[in-house]
């Protein structure tokens, strides 16, 4: 059917190249029309390829790996004009597969529409504001964490990085993230999670949380997204010291809540729980990819932990779950896998394999030992073990 779909297409239809279609302005005013998605302003950072038709107000944002097109989250467009860009996208790739990973529940026909199937790969964490409360036993952890902070002295600031004066802090939340990111053995992900982007204007708020009654160093910090058509903002960017004062982040995620509440605004996003509480209908299609997802959740511990992650948003109790989904032409298959995970870069199968080995082969008997009581080379086994098996599983 797809290929029928694509066939059916003008091949002569004028679209604009590429990355000259918009300017960065012109796609900042689309996002504050449109976007919808909690990632929408993200698509506004990195590297990415924007796409762009005459037909169409709005924008497709893209990156190419592996030969396969991979589209983040949905079109930034009005959602019934959304089938028709999709159309003149594919119009413009010429053939080549293509798939879009974060897709909402919203914009699923529009991808049907022009030949995609779709499996379910998450559910991300929304809260509605006016309903938050930190009352009642089901809070009872969150509520524990943050006094505790609190009684360390913790206290939350907004922070303005083009601020006279700001430089020093700005220094301070580099160092954090750079030190973040090296305990993670990771790098700034990119693609729908943005970066601090503290030399960039834009609709980005910056929290902070500070120790010794607000006199004392930065604990940790949060960078919330706007999500302009939803009036909310996506708590992106998380980041703390190894040793920062337990309840930092619950009391910083609560006093976010907090604040944006009091400022009228209506829902906010805690992101993406990959893989996690996988319900869909459209999963009995894919019995084999299903399993092996659920597989990566339980038992495979990356950069960043699936199951660890989907627990500690799910003890802030969101409002609503909703289910995140990964399209894709003509058909699912190792490539467009790889190239997903290669474009969100949640893990390096170079990267894991060189660090074990410089480890082994260079650190002290001692290190050595510690290494191996941790457990980086069971999750480096089991990654190699699910990679594997989905070259098996989802094989041609």
């Amino acid at each position: 059917m797809s290929q029928q779909v694509l066939s059916a297409f003008p091949s002569s239809l004028p679209i604009h190249p590429p990355e000259t279609g918009s300017t960065a302005m012109e796609r900042e005013a689309l996002v504050r029309r449109f976007g919808v998605n909690s990632t929408s302003n993200v698509l506004l950072e990195g590297p990415k390829k924007y796409f762009q038709s005459p037909r169409v107000e709005g924008f497709i944002a893209y990156q190419i790996s592996a030969s396969v097109a991979v589209i983040g989250g949905d079109p930034v467009c009005n959602p019934d004009e959304a089938a028709r860009l999709i159309r003149d996208f594919l119009t413009s790739l010429r053939g080549r597969k293509v798939c879009a990973y974060q897709v909402s529940p919203e914009f699923l026909e529009a991808f049907r529409a022009n030949g995609f199937s779709n499996i379910q790969i998450g559910k991300e964490a929304v809260f509605n504001l006016e309903k938050f409360s930190m009352a009642g036993g089901a809070m009872e952890l969150v509520r524990a964490a943050t006094n505790k902070a609190r009684r360390e002295g913790v206290i939350i600031f907004e922070h303005d990085p083009f601020a006279v004066g700001a430089e020093a802090v700005n220094a301070e939340l580099h160092a954090i993230s750079r030190e973040w990111l090296k305990e993670k053995g990771s790098r700034e992900m990119g693609f729908l999670l943005g970066g601090l982007s503290l030399d960039q204007r834009g609709g980005r708020r910056y929290f902070i949380a500070r120790s010794g009654d607000g006199l004392g160093r930065i604990e940790g910090f949060i960078v919330c997204q706007p999500v302009y058509a939803r009036a909310g903002f996506y708590l992106d960017v998380t980041r703390r010291r190894t040793d920062a004062v337990r309840g930092t982040m619950e009391l910083l995620t609560t006093e976010i809540f907090r604040r944006l509440s009091a400022e009228g605004y209506k829902v906010a996003s805690m992101g993406l729980a990959p893989l996690a509480d996988l319900d869909d209908p459209c999963l009995a299609e894919y019995p084999r990819a299903t399993s092996l997802m659920k597989y990566f959740f339980e038992h495979v511990g990356t950069v960043y932990d699936f199951k660890q992650l989907y627990r500690y948003k799910s003890k802030f109790h969101p409002h609503c779950w909703e289910s995140r989904y990964l399209c894709f032409r003509p058909r699912l298959s190792p490539q467009l896998l790889y190239a997903t995970l290669r474009v969100r870069d949640a893990f390096s199968l170079t990267g894991k394999l060189k660090g074990l080995r410089l480890i082994s082969e260079f650190a002290g008997e001692e290190s050595r030992k510690r290494f191996r009581s941790f457990q980086r080379w069971k999750e480096a086994v089991s990654f190699l073990a699910g990679m594997v098996s989905a070259l098996l599983l989802l094989r041609p």
